[in-house]
């Protein structure tokens, strides 16, 4: 197993990078919302610029919001200052499209922009459409240092449904998931493996994984308030997939029912015209004061993976063993008391 950190993208967290790297974390992932949180090639080539080993990988970049030149050339100027330890992983866009009030991109177009991001790292010349107009581009420095073309660049998909499964086990390199539960994880691994047959690709497609985590101390249980207040920014952020995507998304658990309604009566008290400047304040860092009365242990289970060291090794192992390869979890409101103690209590001991 290899174990992965998910960061907001903070462009001065490169030190948080290097304590990663320091404990033993094989990546670090940056999430990539241009509305919210600092540039992610800006954030990783500082994080490059200050680790040796450590992977980095966008978690995800998102297709349309930079067209598909400028994602490709923006990854290969990061592999220029980390060669070998650069990943994109990509996807249709969840906060970086919604803040602007515009839905994730269609996979018709997701499947063209990959098309042409690889083609473009593979330093062929590939036909692209700009404003209208098709014509042929490719770069043309790539010997001269401002880009890393030499080394691979592996290309991850963040797919759910069985459209985008099929695009990602026939043509990506891995597939990205978030928070998958074991039966929705061992289900997807048939899908890959069957779509990856089908296509006569040779060798596997690996699923990894981003989950929320809580770690508990003694004397710490699912209701206590620290594990409540590291946890509130996962259990918001579920409750706007159930707003904001399909309800299929959301884990059919009547625990959660009650608080999933409530909470729709107060999204639907925000102006249509201003929801996607509210609804997302303090995405994946912290809770705003009037979201708080929804944070409760019985969604916050379903929101993260919380147990003890040794509850959650037990966790990781069994999801292994359903074809997980890549474990990381997501920082929030103490990010280097949390990377020191993932990497003390889990990698140490796995």
């Amino acid at each position: 197993m290899e174990f992965g950190v998910a960061f907001p993208s903070r462009v001065g967290d490169y030190k948080l990078v290097e304590l990663a790297e320091s404990v033993g974390f094989d990546q670090a992932w940056f999430f990539d919302s241009q509305m919210i949180y600092s540039d992610v090639y800006a954030t990783m080539a500082l994080a490059a610029h200050h680790t040796n080993r450590i992977k980095i990988a966008t978690g995800v970049a998102v297709a349309a919001t930079r067209i598909a030149p400028v994602i490709a050339h923006s990854i290969a100027t990061i592999a220029q200052l980390a060669p070998g330890r650069v990943e994109l992983g990509l996807g249709n866009g969840n906060t970086a499209r919604l803040t602007m009030g515009v839905p994730p991109v269609s996979l018709s177009v997701l499947k063209k922009e990959i098309r042409t991001i690889k083609q473009l790292l593979k330093g062929e010349r590939t036909l692209h459409d700009y404003e209208g107009q098709e014509k042929h581009i490719q770069f043309l420095h790539q010997d001269n240092d401002f880009i890393n073309l030499k080394h691979p660049i592996p290309i991850t998909l963040s797919a759910f449904g069985p459209k985008t499964l099929k695009f990602c086990a026939e043509e990506c390199d891995a597939h990205l998931t978030w928070n998958i539960s074991n039966g929705d994880l061992s289900s997807t691994r048939r899908s890959i493996a069957q779509f990856a047959t089908e296509k006569n690709r040779k060798g596997c497609v690996p699923t990894k994984g981003i989950f929320p985590l809580a770690i508990l101390e003694k004397g710490e249980d699912e209701n206590s308030e620290s594990v409540l207040e590291s946890l509130a920014p996962f259990v918001t952020n579920l409750l706007h997939v159930l707003c904001e995507w399909d309800e299929k998304l959301l884990p059919s658990d009547p625990k959660i029912t009650e608080i999933a309604r409530e909470y729709k009566e107060y999204v639907n008290t925000i102006a249509p015209e201003e929801r996607h400047l509210v609804l997302h304040q303090g995405h994946l860092i912290y809770c705003r004061p009037e979201e708080q009365k929804y944070i409760t242990s019985d969604i916050a289970n379903i929101a993260a993976m919380i147990g003890s060291p040794s509850e959650i090794i037990e966790r990781i192992k069994h999801m292994e063993s359903l074809g997980l390869s890549h474990f990381a979890f997501q920082v929030t409101n103490k990010p280097e008391e949390q990377i020191r103690r993932f990497a003390k209590e889990i990698i140490s001991r796995y």
